[in-house]
């Protein structure tokens, strides 16, 4: 900066502020300034200005994985609209593993970032307290915190109306015996989903034809959930013979597919498939999926400018927004078998 100022005639002091936007410079100044950063290959120190006005540009956006295309729409979607509102988004990948969460928690905290989005919540919710502790803004996306762990703004799917949507949409194809496959229930949205498949199953008098309800557990790979799926639909196969499988996100509705393929299994001739989140995959695998549709870049737009509000002061904490799903049909579970 003070090379810049030597080449320009003015004072450092002048150069700061044209580079920084802080004050109103005269414009052939500014002209002048710019171009002799432009020539000298300035690159402004964010380090050094984030430690002068205690707040950067940059968010932090933690997701559990990148290899579901789910979160890797989020990742697109919130780098996109951050990068354009002037943010630069640090990408946290948890693995869901609690100390990886910590870890990228603390590290924010150091790095003085603006704020942070956290999707589908944390495998150790208790770690966001820190954030608190710092006055670091943050929003949740796809997950709601109870008040007794941290009070948070969040953007919401009304996961209970999505996997009711699911059932209805088997009882209309005449389809009664169906079966259920989750990776574990960790957080609300997974939860909620679960809690709708129940409620459609006692809203449409199902319960005597309830077929087998897979819950991963601690051995489950969640960072393979077709593969997760693959396991649960064998499960499900030596247990009972369903004419219908509801999947809690596509990748495990992927790995039913493949695993009724291999037992000679038709679908949807045989059994009907369902999955959840309307991935891009889901609609290239064969058969195509009918699955449940997330408003993802709705959902991404929303808590984006929920955390820039809270950066600049204006959000209220305790605000909630909730979106609806919709249900994409397709080959798997066509309207008409």
């Amino acid at each position: 900066m003070n090379d810049v100022a030597k080449a320009s005639g003015v004072s450092q002091a002048t150069v700061s502020y044209v580079l920084n936007n802080t004050a109103e410079i005269s414009e052939p100044v500014k002209i002048r300034v710019l171009e002799e950063a432009e020539k000298l290959g300035y690159i402004r120190n964010s380090m050094a200005r984030n430690l002068k006005m205690r707040r950067g540009n940059t968010i932090g956006l933690m997701v559990p994985d990148v290899s579901n295309s789910y979160y890797s729409d989020i990742i697109k979607h919130t780098e996109k609209i951050m990068r354009e509102a002037g943010y630069f988004t640090f990408i946290c990948i948890t693995m869901h593993n609690p100390e990886i969460e910590d870890w990228y928690v603390t590290s924010l905290i150091e790095q003085k970032v603006a704020g942070v989005l956290v999707c589908y919540g944390l495998a150790n919710k208790l770690t966001l307290k820190k954030f608190v502790n710092y006055a670091v803004p943050f929003v949740v996306l796809d997950d709601d915190l109870q008040q007794d762990v941290v009070d948070a703004p969040c953007v919401l799917i009304n996961n209970i109306k999505g996997s009711f949507l699911a059932v209805q949409h088997f009882v209309s194809l005449g389809i009664s015996k169906i079966a259920y496959c989750t990776e574990p229930i960790y957080n609300k949205s997974l939860q909620d989903r679960y809690d709708g498949f129940m409620l459609a199953i006692n809203e449409f008098g199902l319960q005597q034809h309830l077929q087998h309800v897979y819950v991963g557990d601690d051995n489950t790979d969640i960072s393979d959930m077709i593969w997760a799926g693959y396991i649960a639909a064998g499960e499900i196969l030596s247990k009972s013979r369903p004419e219908g499988i509801f999947a809690v996100n596509d990748d495990m509705a992927i790995g039913v597919i493949r695993r009724l393929k291999e037992n000679q299994i038709r679908v949807p001739q045989d059994i009907a498939v369902i999955g959840y989140d309307n991935v891009p995959l889901s609609n290239m695998i064969s058969p195509t999926l009918t699955t449940i549709n997330q408003p993802v870049h709705t959902m991404c737009i929303q808590g984006a400018a929920m955390l820039q509000n809270l950066i600049e002061g204006k959000e209220d904490l305790r605000r909630k927004i909730m979106l609806e799903p919709s249900i994409i049909v397709r080959e798997s579970a066509p309207q008409i078998l």
